[in-house]
């Protein structure tokens, strides 16, 4: 009985971020918590180092493959490679990236520090898609722009 006990006790909350994933439209949450919790149910969670260290690598490679096609149909080209990056937009753009990669450096490492602010990112994003046109991808960038939060107004 306890482990059964145990078990609803670790499903429950993917099931509620699924069911809100589910309410607020947000398809890649519901679809992440739907596959998490199949895989628990199959007591597959032996795959869950692996796809918790790695998880993250396969999905900015898939993000990135996304973000270079363009390349490959040839909408970006060498020529307007080189104006793009020397505009002011593209300067812009050099220093967004910046910005991104370092922020999501620290989201990567708060999370793993307090991943008890999880709940909290995935509820801000969940509304942020529901009622304001957001994309969800950024929860690490979430979790960055948390941390920056934290250190400039709660230290």
């Amino acid at each position: 009985m306890i482990s059964g006990g145990m078990k609803v006790q670790s499903t429950l909350p993917l099931l509620i971020i699924f069911v809100a994933a589910v309410i607020s439209r947000n398809n890649l949450v519901g679809a992440a918590a739907a596959i998490v919790f199949f895989l628990d149910l199959m007591r597959l969670n032996r795959f869950f180092p692996l796809i918790q260290s790695r998880g993250l690598e396969g999905g900015l490679l898939l993000l990135t493959i996304a973000l270079l096609i363009p390349f490959a149909k040839g909408e970006v080209t060498l020529q307007n490679l080189s104006s793009a990056l020397l505009s002011p937009v593209g300067v812009l753009a050099i220093v967004g990236g910046l910005l991104g990669a370092y922020l999501n450096s620290q989201g990567l490492e708060f999370v793993a520090a307090e991943p008890s602010i999880i709940p909290g990112i995935l509820i801000g994003v969940m509304i942020s898609v529901a009622f304001f046109g957001g994309v969800s991808v950024g929860p690490i960038m979430a979790a960055g722009i948390t941390a920056l939060l934290i250190r400039l107004l709660v230290r």
